[in-house]
This record gives structure tokens, C-alpha cells and sequence, in this order.
């Protein structure tokens, strides 16, 4: 039996994006392995709440995916 431990992180985004460029991030973050989700809180667009399968992946792993989108971020918290 699979069992999914989901754990939310929260993760600001340095740079200010386009609505196109969020979207993408968030396709493609939400194609990875392991990610269940990932959104950027309405109204703070700077802010992304990804959850992920903590069996699966680290909150390291989590940021690194992000940053490998070509932005700067940093984890806010858990």
C-alpha cells in the first residue's frame, strides 16, 4: 500500500512574474514527481504553497524544483 505523507511548504518567489510565467511554473512543478500541488497564494503572487509527498521528496528537494524554474526563492516555512 502506497501511503502519502503530504506536507506543505511555503516558498517566496523573488522575482515578479507574468500570469504566463506563473502558469508554467506551476504546470511544471505539478508534472514532478512527488509534488500533489502548487499554487501561488491570490493577492501575493510572490508567495507558493506546494505540497508534496514527504516519502517521495525533501523541503530541499522542493525548493531546488523551484529554482530550477530560473527564479530566485527561498523557503518561508513548513
Amino acid at each position: 500500500m502506497n501511503t502519502i505523507h503530504q506536507v506543505e511548504v511555503v516558498i517566496h518567489v523573488d522575482e515578479s512574474l507574468s500570469d504566463a510565467r506563473r502558469a508554467g511554473m506551476l504546470s511544471s512543478l505539478r508534472g514532478r514527481d512527488g509534488v500533489e500541488d502548487a499554487r501561488f497564494t491570490p493577492g501575493r503572487n510572490h508567495l507558493m504553497l506546494i505540497d508534496y509527498d514527504a516519502n517521495k521528496l525533501r523541503t530541499s528537494d522542493v525548493l531546488g524544483l523551484v529554482r530550477a524554474e530560473r527564479v530566485g526563492a527561498e523557503l518561508v516555512g513548513i
